[in-house]
């Protein structure tokens, strides 16, 4: 199945968004750790929960998902925030995102595994800006606590410090945890999770 009826049929079926309405308490954290509130721009974003957040702190936000359902989702409750939120549907894997470079404050890319989309984030991003990026790491196979299955879609040992160089990390962790933020993700998890800042 590909990615895009994988997450509609998982948007669609559920009542409620899947992950949730509260943002990852990842993400809630690292607030003191970011620049400024300006643009910011949430690659496979889904259902809105982080972008609405960011929205309601004074982010001027565009997310990027590839699910209708999703993107559907987060207007709504954007709508329902009274929030402006931007919202695209987009395969990144068919259609390369074109984004100028130095024209973004933040990037998330939450629950979201693509190293080239990584690598070509940090370009994107202007002086003092910042990077977060929550995820799993390839420890992560065989648990059903949430996460890809597939190898390649999960974080390798120090990679993320690799494809961020020479961005001044501010966080890393690398590690396994039972501490539990979303009820899609309950249990004993390996979590990868980096705030990156370019140097203003």
């Amino acid at each position: 199945m590909d990615q895009r009826r994988h997450w509609e049929r998982r948007y669609l079926e559920s009542s409620e968004p899947f992950y949730g309405r509260p943002p990852s308490a990842f993400l809630e954290r690292s607030v003191p750790l970011l620049p400024p509130a300006g643009r910011c721009l949430d690659i496979g974003g889904g259902q809105g929960r982080n972008a609405v957040f960011l929205a309601r702190l004074g982010w001027d936000v565009v997310l990027v998902d590839v699910a209708i359902a999703g993107v559907a989702t987060a207007r709504l409750l954007a709508r329902h925030d009274r929030v402006r939120l931007g919202a695209v549907v987009a395969d990144l894997d068919e259609s390369p995102l074109e984004v100028p470079g130095e024209s973004v404050d933040l990037v998330l890319m939450i629950n979201f595994h693509d190293s080239d989309l990584l690598r070509q984030s940090v370009k994107w991003l202007r002086p003092g800006g910042a990077l977060v990026v929550e995820g799993f790491a390839q420890e992560q196979l065989g648990r059903g606590s949430g996460g890809p299955q597939d190898p390649a879609l999960l974080w390798g040992p120090n990679q993320l410090l690799r494809l961020v160089a020479p961005m001044r990390v501010v966080w890393y962790e690398d590690r396994l945890t039972d501490a539990d933020d979303n009820r899609r993700h309950r249990g004993e998890k390996w979590v990868v999770r980096l705030i990156a800042r370019r140097p203003a």
